[in-house]
């Protein structure tokens, strides 16, 4: 699994072998979800401060994700 970000206590992960849309696992104790580049955020258990900390930095840096999923999704390049 792609490790992309670690915050205080959570971390932005890319999965391989994933559907569309492109999107990232924000791992956290309490839970996980999932945030899509077009902010779309699909799960609940993570604590709303950290969602919006994983979102905004998701957001920010869509490039890095979306490389880091076309990298960790096309068996040639991995």
């Amino acid at each position: 699994m792609g490790k992309i970000f670690t915050g205080s206590g959570w971390i932005i992960r890319v999965h391989g072998d994933e559907h569309p849309p492109i999107h990232a696992h924000v791992i956290h104790p309490d839970g996980k979800v999932v945030i899509a580049l077009d902010g779309a955020v699909i799960g609940s258990g993570v604590p709303k401060a950290i969602v919006t900390q994983a979102r905004a930095w998701i957001m920010a840096n869509r490039e890095a994700v979306e490389k880091e999923w076309e990298t960790m999704n096309n068996p040639r390049r991995r």
